[in-house]
C-alpha cells in the first residue's frame, strides 16, 4: 500500500513536475515571445518615428522647396503680369497705330484714286492735245510746202526779174556807148541814117578759149572760138556769160578765120572770165 502510495506520489510528482515544466516552458515561451514582440514593436515604433521624422523633414524640405518654387512662380507671375501689362499697353498702342495707319492708308488710297482719275483725265487731254498738235503740224507742213512753193516761184520770178534788169542795164550801157560813139563821131542819133544799111548779123555763139593780160598788163585779152568765118569783125562788141550770169563785154581787136581776140571792157565787168565761158553777139 505504501508502495502504491509512494508510486502514486511519484507519479503525481512526476506529473506535477511535467506540468510545472510545461507551465514553465509555456511561461518562458510566452515571456520570450512577448519580449521579442515588445522589442519588435519598439523597433517598429522607432522605425515609424524615424520614418515620421524623415517624412516630416522631407515634408518640411518639400514645403520649403514648394514655398521657394511658389515664390519663384509668384515672382514669375508678377513679372509675367508686368510683361502682360506692357504687352497690353504695346498692343493698345499698336492697335492705335494700326488704326492711324489704316486711316492714313485709306487717305492715301483716296488720294491715289483721285490722282489716278486726274492722270486719266490728263492722259485724255494729252491724247486730244496730240491729235490737235498733229492736225496743226499737218497744217504747218502744208503751209511750209505752200510757202516753199511760193518761195520757189518768187525765186524763179526774181531770177527772171534780175535777168531782165541785167539785160536792161546792158541795153542802157549799150545805148550809152552808142550815144558816146555818135557824139565822138559827131553823128546825131535822131537823124535818119544816110547810105546803105549794113546787113544785120545773126546771133553767133562761141566759147572762151583763154584769157590773159596783154604785154603791158594794162588790159585783159580774151581768145574766143569764132572769127571772120562767123562774120565777126573788129570793134564788134560781144557778150561773155556763164549760165544765166552776165560776166562782161569784150571789144574785138584781132580777127582770124576761126578765132578772134577781144579786149575786156572793164566798166562792164561783173566777174572774172574763165575758160569755157560762153560768148554771143546778142542775148
Amino acid at each position: 500500500m505504501n508502495n502504491v502510495v509512494a508510486k502514486t506520489l511519484i507519479v503525481l510528482q512526476l506529473v506535477f513536475s511535467l506540468c510545472f515544466m510545461c507551465f514553465a516552458g509555456a511561461v518562458y515561451s510566452f515571456q520570450k515571445t512577448w519580449k521579442d514582440k515588445a522589442i519588435a514593436s519598439a523597433r517598429q515604433v522607432s522605425d515609424l518615428q524615424k520614418n515620421l521624422s524623415d517624412q516630416q523633414t522631407a515634408r518640411a524640405d518639400e514645403k520649403q522647396k514648394l514655398d521657394a518654387d511658389l515664390l519663384k512662380e509668384k515672382n514669375r507671375a508678377d513679372l509675367a503680369e508686368g510683361k502682360l501689362g506692357d504687352l497690353t499697353r504695346d498692343l493698345a498702342l499698336a492697335n492705335q497705330g494700326r488704326s492711324s495707319a489704316e486711316q492714313e492708308r485709306d487717305k492715301h488710297l483716296a488720294d491715289l484714286q483721285v490722282a489716278q482719275q486726274e492722270s486719266e483725265a490728263r492722259i485724255t487731254e494729252t491724247n486730244a492735245s496730240r491729235s490737235e498738235i498733229k492736225a496743226l503740224r499737218d497744217q504747218m507742213n502744208e503751209g511750209i510746202a505752200q510757202r516753199r512753193a511760193l518761195e520757189d516761184q518768187n525765186l524763179d520770178r526774181q531770177g527772171k526779174i534780175d535777168e531782165a534788169v541785167e539785160r536792161e542795164q546792158q541795153m542802157l550801157k549799150e545805148i550809152g556807148r552808142l550815144r558816146d560813139l555818135c557824139r565822138v563821131n559827131k553823128v546825131d542819133p535822131n537823124e535818119a541814117f544816110a547810105g546803105p544799111v549794113p546787113a544785120a548779123i545773126e546771133k553767133v555763139d562761141g566759147v572762151v578759149r583763154q584769157a590773159k593780160k596783154n604785154a603791158s598788163r594794162s588790159a585783159e585779152l580774151v581768145e574766143i572760138s569764132i572769127g571772120s568765118d562767123d562774120l565777126i569783125e573788129k570793134k564788134m562788141r560781144l557778150i561773155v556769160y556763164r549760165g544765166s550770169k552776165f560776166i562782161c563785154e569784150i571789144e574785138i581787136t584781132d580777127v582770124y578765120p576761126d578765132m578772134s581776140v577781144g579786149r575786156v571792157i572793164e566798166e562792164t565787168r561783173n566777174a572774172s572770165i574763165e575758160r569755157g565761158d560762153h560768148v554771143t553777139t546778142k542775148l
